[in-house]
């Protein structure tokens, strides 16, 4: 998708008489957005941005190097090496032969100035290159940062290039000085590298502003404005990840509060060692009335929490993509509390850490190589949520009315039952329009741009989800049982053998399936096309009459597989 980008100028300090303003300059082709207010606390607004930082140049996937170009350096030094050889031989034996002399005293000196003067040079290129070179910077940052100007809040988002991460820093307006001159919405804000080293220099000794400048509105329409104008080709695969992970942020999960010395423990241990076998998961371990303990593999090392008792149903859960939660490292010593969410094994986990009036949420994928957009592991705990088109216009008109409203706020609104609602939600969420703060339990209207992404704009669907939707008229079910409070299906779908137990909700907690995606990922990147197709086919019996079953216990009953 092309994006059009337009600022008056390049974000970084200003200084103004007696303090300075961190200034950011933001998008004129979106609706006026402004804010300009004291920093109460820079150094927690400078540790904070600079975590977010980290998110934004994010890209841990791996990739294989190609050696074809350093092949072909390498021959052309060797036949460079040889050449010089020759000449320096050639050389010698002239001097030989005319028996020249000691070279002059000065060559040394001569020498030694002009290769200082070559680093200088070289090392000033390389800076200025990194500095300005727009491309170059694209490949670190695929879209600028989203900036929230709310009532109640200021909100920085972002989304890492391996689309793995999600960052989301919100500023409490009360943690601005004096008097505060605002106007809401949503926008793109100039980011650069050179900015993140603004952002190093804040002091708490010197008064600090909080400005996204209102002047390039102003001038937009005047005449010899000087705009700079950037053209970006953002991935579809971005734009389905950023409106995935907010729907993802709603759905029911296991809270968990860990004590900051956790963290720490866990960031310190993750930087002295180095995996060289897997696996490389963290295990929450969550038993009832009991502090919660993370098990860091493979080194077998149990962490305990200091903070309150788990208030849950006991289980194990493992979370991949630990290394990322390296952002977090320059927050703890300012840190109160971290609070992580999650959703399952395998599944994303969301990490907050509470620094005050502030508040810096990381929402990691499963793993890196597995993002927000590739596979269903997402898409199924979605197949439950219904949305009417009528509930969806009414409940994007009244966010973008109220800017933020409760769940409960927003069924009554509605006027329909919560799982319309829910359904709603996830449709606004998926088309990019808004964000959930389950920090102060609210849903912020946020539109990712000005205009609601569309089928066009996300790119196509998992290759999964669009073989499922195919082969649902090719399940034969061949027993389906009620166990445990969920549905077991056991089916032939186009002659493989698979079986599933589906909740209420269209989401498989236990699967088994006989096809090979099956068989290297399980549930790990979400159901196979075959589970799928099942899935799609019970969420159809489910909404007719259902006919009698026979009921087995949860142990005596059949059981599917891991």
């Amino acid at each position: 998708m092309k994006l059009d980008l337009r600022y008056r100028g390049r974000s970084g300090m200003r200084e103004l008489a007696g303090a300075a303003a961190m200034a950011f300059e933001p998008n004129l082709s979106r609706a006026p957005v402004f804010f300009d207010a004291e920093l109460a606390e820079p150094v927690r607004f400078r540790e904070a941005i600079s975590a977010l930082h980290e998110v934004v140049v994010g890209d841990l996937r791996f990739r294989r190097r190609d050696k074809t170009a350093y092949q072909a350096w390498l021959a052309e030094q060797r036949r460079q090496d040889a050449e010089l050889r020759q000449a320096v031989f050639d050389q010698a034996r002239l001097v030989e032969a005319q028996q020249l002399g000691p070279a002059p005293d000065r060559l040394v000196r001569e020498f030694r100035t002009q290769h200082a003067r070559y680093w200088k040079a070289r090392r000033a290129w390389a800076a200025e290159l990194a500095a300005s070179d727009p491309t170059l910077f694209r490949h670190l940052v695929p879209c600028d940062p989203v900036v929230t100007v709310a009532p109640d809040v200021v909100m920085f988002e972002c989304f890492a290039k391996d689309e793995a991460s999600y960052g989301c820093l919100t500023i409490d307006r009360g943690a601005f000085r004096g008097a505060h001159d605002a106007g809401l919405g949503t926008t793109n804000v100039d980011y650069s590298l050179a900015l993140h080293e603004h952002f190093q220099t804040l002091r708490s000794y010197r008064p600090t502003r909080l400005l996204v400048d209102p002047a390039g509105f102003e001038v937009v329409a005047g005449a010899g404005a000087t705009l700079r104008e950037e053209k970006i080709d953002l991935p579809g695969s971005w734009l389905r990840g950023f409106g995935q992970l907010q729907a993802a942020m709603a759905l029911p999960a296991r809270r968990v509060e860990l004590s900051v010395d956790v963290v720490y423990s866990l960031l310190a241990h993750l930087r002295r060692h180095r995996e060289r076998t897997g696996p490389r998961a963290l295990r929450f371990v969550l038993a009832p009335g009991r502090p919660p303990e993370i098990a860091i593999e493979p080194w077998g090392v149990t962490l305990v929490s200091r903070g309150p008792a788990y208030d849950g149903p006991a289980e194990e859960i493992k979370v991949w993509g630990r290394r990322r939660l390296m952002a977090f490292a320059r927050t703890l010593p300012l840190a109160e509390r971290f609070e992580v969410q999650l959703l399952g094994t395998g599944l994303p986990s969301i990490w907050t850490a509470r620094l005050g009036e502030m508040r810096l949420v990381l929402a990691l994928s499963g793993w890196t190589a597995n993002d927000w957009t590739r596979g269903s592991a997402l898409d199924q705990h979605f197949a439950g949520h219904v949305a009417h088109p009528g509930a969806v216009e009414r409940i994007a008109r009244h966010l973008a009315r109220v800017r933020s409203a409760t769940l409960a706020e927003l069924v009554a609104h509605a006027g329909e039952d919560a799982g319309t609602v829910h359904g709603s939600l996830h449709e606004l969420a998926r088309r990019g329009q808004l964000a959930h703060d389950f920090t102060a339990g609210v849903v912020r209207w946020r539109p990712i741009l000005d205009a609601a992404l569309t089928d066009a704009m996300l790119g196509p669907e998992p290759e999964e989800v669009v073989a499922g939707r195919a082969l649902a008229a090719a399940v034969t079910l061949e027993r389906s049982e009620i166990a445990a409070g969920k549905r077991l299906f056991v089916a032939k779908v186009s002659g493989t053998s698979c079986e599933a137990m589906i909740d209420t909700d269209g989401a498989i907690s236990r699967a088994r399936c006989s096809c090979s995606y099956f068989h290297r990922l399980r549930l790990r990147a979400g159901p196979c096309r075959h589970l799928l197709a099942l899935r799609q086919h019970a969420l159809e019996q489910a909404r007719a009459p259902l006919p009698q079953a026979r009921v087995v216990g949860g142990a005596a009953g059949p059981r599917p597989g891991p």
